[in-house]
């Protein structure tokens, strides 16, 4: 017999199939009332304990669709300015990994921070070059790093059209 606990160790019952959350132990108390207060059995990892009973949190409510960050990725050079002209002429190793990993993408998504680390790459090897013919290049900077990460998007940039943001 196996003795079934949710994600936060309570006890909910037994069962014949053995579990990621399932102990061959047996608890004391197989009370499964959800009662505040009353004991019931808790699995820490290694013992059934009787504790008070507390209800789990709720999970927290996202008011904000993640998508509302994803982003084309032609506008999300656009963010870059006279950067992305400098990028895109440069055959330093930063700047063509940062292209190569973004243009095989099909959208940008600004919360991922693969996508951080990737400016963040340029940040550390001082790319791209300032270059005469794009005034306002070069180099990659934290100011900028966060201007093209943390503005949220416009309806013209989102990946995904009519979202609420």
């Amino acid at each position: 017999m196996n003795f079934e606990f949710d994600l936060h160790g309570w006890y909910v019952g037994a069962s014949e199939d053995p579990g990621l959350r399932t102990t061959t132990e047996a608890p004391a108390n197989t009370s499964t009332r959800e009662a505040e207060g009353e004991p019931r059995a808790n699995w820490n990892g290694a013992a059934w304990v009787d504790v008070p009973y507390e209800a789990p949190p709720a999970p927290p409510e996202s008011a904000e669709d993640p998508r509302i960050w994803w982003m084309d990725v032609g506008p999300f050079y656009d963010r870059f300015g006279s950067d992305a002209l400098a990028i895109a002429a440069s055959d330093h190793g930063a700047c063509k990994a940062v292209q190569t990993l973004t243009s095989v993408r099909k959208y940008i998504d600004l919360k991922d921070l693969r996508v951080a680390a990737m400016i963040d790459m340029l940040i550390a090897t001082d790319q791209p070059v300032a270059q005469p013919w794009a005034p306002g290049s070069g180099p990659m900077t934290p100011e900028k790093k966060a201007a093209i990460l943390t503005t949220p998007t416009t309806e013209y940039e989102r990946h995904i059209k009519g979202l609420e943001g």
